[in-house]
This record gives structure tokens, C-alpha cells and sequence, in this order.
């Protein structure tokens, strides 16, 4: 190969590796209200959502949903003697925004070896199912650790907080809150597979 060949072939090399390399990039993400795109041209943002942020920012995407709230929740207490507390005030909002007829599904973890952990999901779970949240709870041999809200399938908050008066009003806690439709579409999907997997709780 002459010389000026192997030139020409180093130059498309680099080319084909270059728009390779691209291709591969991670999405773009700003850690504000502006926007950044990932490499095509996807619309993305997070904002970290950490410690006390956690229940206005939750309570705000409860209220401007439009068609629909997909969560999965490893703990989420029922404080009946408490219903004033920040963690209640989500559960109530969440039954109201189902009332107003926004799609909302709920998955539970439940436990074969955490009694405790079941009595206050079940508790939940039964409340918002009369107030007609749809709610299922994972396999009892499988553990469903998430921590995840889904909304209109275009913004995604994920983190560390569970609903408990401790999460909410005293732990130090990290979730991001993700906004973009390529992303919440993934979200949502693995959404669907896990509601496949669950079953509604048959209270007795």
C-alpha cells in the first residue's frame, strides 16, 4: 500500500471511530431547570432532589400530573393516629389526584421475613385502594427495594427516600428527579415488567 493510500485509510479510521464515539456518549444532564441534550438530540435534565426537598418536590408533581402516577415503594408507613404529618399528606394527595381520575398504580414491596414491613405496606396499600389507587405488591421471595415515581411518563424521581416520617423529615436522603421522555419511557417500561410480576393483596 502506498503511502497516500495509507494516509486515506487513517483518515476514514478516524472518521468512522469518531462518529462510533459519539454514538456511544452519554446523555447530557444539567443539574437545574435548564435544558441539555444528550448526542441525538433528546431533551434531558436532573435535579438533585436531597433531604428536606424531597416533599414539596413530591407533593408539586403529585399535584401537576396530567395523566398518570406509577410508583414503586419498598416502605411506606400509615400513621392513623397522625394524619397531619408530611408523609400522610403525600399518601392523602396521591388518593385524591386517583379520585380526580389520574391513573395511578402503586407496587408495594412485600416480605416473606419482615412482618413489620408488610402490616404498614399492607396498610397503606389498603387505603389506597379505597380511594382508587390500583396497588399490587411484589412476590413474597422477591425483594423490590426501589424508591421510584413516575410521572405522565416524562418525569422520573429516584432515589434513597422511603415514606416514613424519618425519611421525609429527618434522614439525609438522595434522589435525583429526572425529566425527559427517552428516559421515562425506560423507567416506565420497567415500570410494566414489574407490575406484571405482582398481584393484588387479598385483604381479609
Amino acid at each position: 500500500m502506498t503511502m497516500k493510500n495509507q494516509r486515506i485509510c487513517n483518515i476514514i479510521l478516524i472518521f468512522i471511530l469518531t462518529v462510533l464515539a459519539a454514538g456511544c456518549q452519554p446523555a447530557g444532564v444539567s443539574n437545574d431547570d435548564s435544558n441539555a441534550y444528550d448526542s441525538t438530540g433528546v431533551e434531558v435534565s436532573a435535579l438533585a432532589v436531597n433531604n428536606r426537598d424531597y416533599y414539596p418536590t413530591v407533593y408539586d408533581l403529585f399535584e401537576d400530573a396530567e395523566h398518570s402516577i406509577y410508583m414503586i415503594m419498598y416502605s411506606m408507613k400509615y400513621y392513623d393516629y397522625d394524619m397531619d404529618n408530611e408523609e400522610m399528606k403525600l399518601l392523602t394527595k396521591l388518593a385524591s389526584r386517583a379520585l380526580n381520575g389520574i391513573d395511578v398504580k402503586v407496587i408495594l414491596e412485600q416480605s416473606d421475613w419482615n412482618p413489620d414491613l408488610n402490616e404498614d405496606n399492607y396498610a397503606s396499600g389498603q387505603y389506597l385502594a379505597d380511594n382508587a389507587v390500583e396497588v399490587r405488591y411484589d412476590p413474597m421471595t422477591v425483594t423490590s427495594h426501589c424508591k421510584m415515581i413516575i410521572i405522565d411518563t416524562l418525569r422520573v424521581l429516584v432515589g434513597s427516600t422511603n415514606w416514613s416520617i424519618s425519611a421525609i423529615n429527618y434522614n439525609n436522603e438522595a434522589n435525583v428527579l429526572l425529566t425527559g421522555e427517552a428516559i421515562a419511557e425506560d423507567f416506565t417500561d420497567y415500570f410494566n415488567t414489574l407490575w406484571g410480576d405482582s398481584y393484588e393483596k387479598e385483604f381479609r
